[in-house]
């Protein structure tokens, strides 16, 4: 499969949760996070602030596939990834959203930003596939980059685990 991610670099994977976890996919701004068996970063096909994704890093389709012994591990990190993002975006909705048609594991954070309110209209779920399709449509000026890096990097500050 080939495809494009939102800073025009292309890749052409088989998995993309696969290509990313062991890195021949680059996503932009890098890991946020890494853990022993997931990793978080900013969603490379949408740049929205604050969408990130929590991946698996083995390869699994649901999280009933998740063993005892990560299952944890995903807890702490979904609501620490739940709190940094709401804190680094000073957003008031988000939404957690994991879909078993896709091949890899993960979590979408979907932030209702105030932009994305105002164009869209109040958070609901069938929005959702919409507004992603709109911003993969986006092409990110350096500008528009840089912000989402110093939010990128906001989050990896707020996401620090002891």
């Amino acid at each position: 499969m080939r495809t494009r991610d939102f800073l025009g670099n292309e890749w052409d994977i088989d998995c993309m949760g696969c290509a990313i976890s062991n890195q021949s996919m680059l996503v932009p701004g890098g890991f946020i996070h890494k853990t022993d068996h997931f990793c978080v970063h900013q969603d490379p096909l949408v740049p929205l602030p604050g969408f990130l994704v929590i991946a698996s890093l083995r390869h699994i389709r649901s999280i009933s596939e998740v063993h005892d012994s990560e299952y944890n591990e995903l807890s702490a990190l979904v609501r620490s990834t739940h709190h940094a993002i709401k804190e680094a975006t000073k957003i008031e909705y988000l939404t957690i959203v994991q879909e078993e048609s896709s091949i890899h594991f993960h979590l979408w954070f979907f932030p209702w930003t105030k932009e994305v309110i105002e164009q869209f209209g109040q958070p609901t779920l069938t929005k959702i596939r919409e507004i992603m399709s709109e911003y993969k449509k986006l092409s990110v000026s350096e500008t528009q980059w840089g912000e989402l890096q110093i939010i990128i990097e906001k989050i990896k500050t707020l996401l620090i685990f002891q």
